[in-house]
């Protein structure tokens, strides 16, 4: 368990780590983004695009036990810069992806990006309800997991219309022009992403340097004479943790799948044009977090 804090205040250290809710679920509501754009700027189909969650949570599912693990040892301030660190080099890397029109470069930028915020989620949920009076430890992580909505909203209404050119090529417009003119249509495509995501890693970079020189409260682990691996498999024994596990399987992909695929369903079945949709898109009352 962890040693609660009392008799301090952490009002700034609070605010830094409620900042990182908002960070995560704004890159997280740009990948449903992503998919459509992407699709276009390396004409893919669908299941190709989808990639773009695979690397994402196959990130999640490589990295979550590791950062555990990296915190239990090191702390939660440092697990949090190194989460911060790949975040923003993730996202720098987004500009040389665009560069070199690799759609395998953009898939390993989203990998590292994601496995920055395994580390920001590991840390920043249970660091909430330390960083104050245990009696209200619950209205603190509700207000720092608003933040998440928050970035549901601006992600897709405000970012989404600067990636999406709302330009959509059909198999005959795309036959009907020269590779020189094609390849100059998909670069314009790709590279839309370079300034937004250039911007973010730099902020994110900030962030970090920023946590690093804040003196935060020394968060550690009371192991009580057992293991962190003895802990972790009798952890696993709970039956209401298996079948809690199953059912955030289910809710996440079902979630997931939705958001992925929103703007294909409602430019093609509906005849929305991309930016009309990104707006619906962030007025789903749950973000892709």
């Amino acid at each position: 368990m962890m040693n609660p804090t009392k008799g301090k205040s952490y009002r700034f250290a609070l605010i830094l780590v409620t900042s990182l809710f908002f960070f995560w679920g704004f890159v997280h509501n740009l990948d449903p983004i992503l998919i459509p754009h992407l699709r276009k700027a390396f004409l893919l189909n669908d299941f190709e695009s989808s990639l773009v969650d695979s690397a994402v949570f196959i990130a999640y599912f490589v990295m979550a036990l590791p950062a555990g693990f990296i915190m239990r040892r090191y702390g939660y301030k440092s697990g949090i810069i190194i989460g911060l660190l790949l975040f923003g080099l993730g996202s720098i890397l987004f500009v040389p992806a665009a560069n070199t029109l690799q759609y395998a470069f953009f898939l390993g930028a989203l990998f590292i990006i994601a496995c920055g915020l395994t580390f920001l989620e590991t840390a920043a949920n249970p660091y909430v309800t330390v960083l104050g009076p245990p009696e209200t430890a619950t209205q603190r992580i509700n207000f720092s997991q608003s933040f998440n909505g928050l970035a549901a909203f601006v992600a897709p209404n405000y970012i989404g219309k600067l990636i999406l050119s709302g330009k959509e090529l059909t198999k005959a417009q795309q036959e009907a022009m020269s590779p020189a003119q094609l390849n100059a249509y998909l670069s314009n495509e790709a590279a839309s992403v370079k300034a937004p995501y250039f911007i973010l890693g730099v902020i994110i970079l900030i962030v970090a340097v920023i946590f690093y020189f804040t003196k935060l409260p020394d968060i550690k682990h009371e192991e009580e004479g057992e293991t962190g691996s003895a802990s972790f498999s009798g952890t696993l024994s709970s039956i209401k943790l298996r079948w809690g596990i199953v059912a955030q399987f289910f809710y996440v992909g079902a979630q997931v799948c939705v958001g992925s695929f929103f703007i294909r369903m409602c430019t093609h079945a509906a005849g929305m044009d991309e930016k009309s949709a990104t707006t619906y898109l962030g007025s789903m009352d749950w973000p892709l977090c």
